[in-house]
């Protein structure tokens, strides 16, 4: 009897602890869709700051390390805005002055005509191509494991 008690115990804390990692799985995953919610957010902000009639061109959660599951997911999200001829001061100056003063580190790549915005795992940014007349805004809001 003593065997089939113990028998039933061990099947049933297996039981349990399987539950336990979907449940964990599921808490894991809506982490993820807050996160990456958040990012799309940040980026469709700084998107419609630097232009107009936003196109998504990615949306897409992926490996953290390609090709290993394990190392996490991430959100890689970039969207296209059309510019007018001042849109690269703007977001050098006002639009990175703005995403500052909310608690963004900003590093101003005017050189290469791109400005970058971190705070804490996401990092987004937007790249000017002035002589197209489009920006792309893209990002990530890191990696969630």
């Amino acid at each position: 009897m003593r065997r089939l008690f113990a028998a039933v115990m061990l099947i049933s804390m297996a039981a349990l602890a399987a539950c336990g990692d979907k449940e964990d799985e599921m808490v894991d995953q809506e982490k993820v869709e807050s996160v990456a919610a958040e990012a799309r957010a940040s980026i469709d902000k700084l998107a419609a700051l630097v232009g107009s009639r936003p196109q998504v061109q990615d949306d897409v959660m992926t490996d953290c390390v390609p090709g290993d599951r394990e190392s996490g997911t991430m959100l890689s999200y970039g969207v296209k805005v059309s510019i007018t001829d001042d849109a690269l001061d703007r977001l050098s100056s006002e639009i990175a002055d703005s995403f500052e003063g909310d608690g963004w580190t900003v590093k101003r790549e005017t050189y290469s005509n791109r400005v970058r915005f971190q705070r804490g795992n996401a990092t987004i940014g937007a790249t000017i191509f002035p002589g197209r007349g489009f920006a792309v805004v893209s990002g990530s809001g890191g990696c969630v494991k």
